[in-house]
């Protein structure tokens, strides 16, 4: 440890805490509907512990008798030995007047030596408790600190009363954090939040109002010219005509007033095939390399993630024809996340796939158009209605059929993307912002602890009694006790 200010010593937790003991764990059946509340790690919350998840008892007698040795109260410092993760820190609250804990979280007692606040602040950010942390992580399964390390930690003291003046700056300025923390935490909840707004201005036309009313001649996109492209398609293609025109159902409810030069479509009316995926079984079919075989899994809200591709071999995709996939196709969720849609990237020139909803839309209707409707929050209610099955929802063909479009002339639709594309990036940048902030905020708190352990944090005052004189008065005066060693259990009062 690098030269402290003046006045200031270091002695281990065991010199200067009135306990350093582990929880502890009694036998089965222990536990009771009402009694002294029992502490295990996931009470410890954001370094302050937390009775409102999952609170445990003990009754009177256990927490007198077999636990006796593990017996807490307001103002103990707490901190979990077993993880990962390991420091989470806690001070106990003065809700109960007594406590326990279990074996993965030790009790540190302040003394007179050493204030709870300054206990508590050096345990979650103290060098040699963080090189103890460190030595762990990278280790597999369960970690722990044992107590013989907790005991032995090289606690830097200044004179009580710096001790509690540093405590409050310190607690100023991480309060500050905090609070904008706090702040930052509720980003990606607005980030989504707008990122819907943009949407719904999107497909109902505001997001184009002035492009749309400077454009000399908005001609409609009509039903009858979409569904004569859409039949001259499938001719080309070789494939019959489907018959009836889907038209929107009833059951869709609240279709939101289009501009004069839109129209209320459904997806029948703009795809010149529609198909589904393999549905069977896929044992022993995948491959090392060969054929990208997408699953629901890889298609994310307009993005193909391709992280956890899988390969099927040139054999099994012949067998498969129907439901190659093409650079430029509309894919839809069928099963898991129904209706989440995103379009076939060009670099995936050859793939296949199971699950999925695959539509090939006319020339007249823009894929990526399609796909940022289909995960707005007015197509997922939709998607919703036309769900089917109990054990697991599915959205089949035929509803992606009937799924209305609020279908805007080509080039409208061109800009719309190109406008929502501009939003979303500016919403990621937003949002990356947020995270580097957040990062920040981590780090300047480890900052300002790092100044108060140096004595850099508040101006000293020499008049303050120092922490080496105070401790020896406590070491004389504990030698003069029949107590056992600082530290253990029986030092309990």
């Amino acid at each position: 440890m690098s030269e402290l200010p003046k006045g200031w010593q270091v002695a281990s937790a065991a010199e200067v805490c009135a306990l350093v003991q582990s929880g502890g764990t009694p036998k089965a059946g222990f536990l009771a509907a009402a009694g002294v509340p029992f502490l295990k790690v996931y009470n410890i919350v954001n370094q302050s512990a937390s009775f409102d998840y999952r609170p445990q008892f003990v009754a009177e007698d256990v927490h007198r008798g077999e636990l006796r040795k593990s017996r807490i109260r307001p103002g103990d410092v707490l901190m979990n030995i077993v993880g990962p993760p390991l420091g989470k820190v806690a001070i106990v609250p003065e809700t109960y007047p007594e406590w326990n804990a279990n074996q993965a979280i030790t009790v540190f007692r302040p003394s007179a030596a050493v204030s709870t606040e300054w206990l508590y602040y050096f345990l979650c950010g103290g060098s040699s408790v963080q090189s103890v942390i460190n030595e762990t992580r990278g280790s597999a399964g369960q970690i722990n600190i044992s107590l013989s390390q907790c005991r032995n930690f090289e606690i830097p003291l200044p004179p009580v009363s710096e001790q509690r003046r540093i405590a409050a700056k310190v607690g100023s300025l991480t309060g500050k954090s905090k609070r904008a923390r706090d702040h930052l935490d509720h980003i990606p909840r607005l980030v989504e939040k707008y990122k819907q707004a943009v949407l719904a201005a999107a497909f109902r036309g505001d997001l184009t109002r002035e492009w749309r009313e400077a454009q000399p001649n908005g001609i409609a996109g009509t039903l009858i010219r979409m569904r004569d492209e859409r039949d001259a398609a499938r001719a080309r293609a070789g494939l019959r005509s489907k018959g009836r025109n889907r038209s929107v159902p009833s059951k869709v409810l609240d279709l939101v007033k289009l501009p004069r030069t839109w129209a209320w479509a459904t997806f029948d009316d703009c795809s010149w095939d529609m198909t589904v995926g393999h549905v069977g079984p896929m044992k022993d079919r995948y491959v090392g390399d060969g054929i990208a075989f997408l699953r629901s899994l890889n298609v994310r809200a307009n993005r193909v993630d391709l992280r956890k591709i899988v390969f099927i071999d040139q054999t099994f995709d012949d067998e498969l024809k129907k439901s190659r996939l093409r650079p430029g196709d509309l894919v839809v969720v069928r099963t898991g996340e129904p209706g989440v849609a995103a379009v076939i990237p060009p670099e995936l020139a050859e793939a296949n796939c199971s699950d999925l909803v695959i539509c090939r839309l006319i020339s007249s209707a823009n894929p990526h158009f399609a796909a940022y409707y289909m995960n707005s929050d007015y197509a997922k209610s939709v998607v919703a209605g036309f769900q089917v099955g109990v054990a697991q929802q599915h959205f089949n063909v035929g509803a992606m059929s009937e799924m209305p479009l609020p279908f805007a002339p080509i080039d409208e639709q061109v800009e719309i993307v190109r406008r929502i594309e501009i939003a979303f990036t500016w919403i990621k940048r937003l949002a990356s912002e947020a995270t580097s902030a957040r990062s920040l905020l981590d780090r300047l708190d480890q900052s300002v602890l790092a100044k108060a352990f140096r004595g850099e944090l508040v101006p000293q005052d020499p008049t303050d009694e120092p922490a080496s004189v105070l401790l020896e008065r406590i070491r004389a005066e504990w030698s003069a006790a029949p107590k056992a060693r600082r530290g253990q259990a029986k030092v309990q009062a």
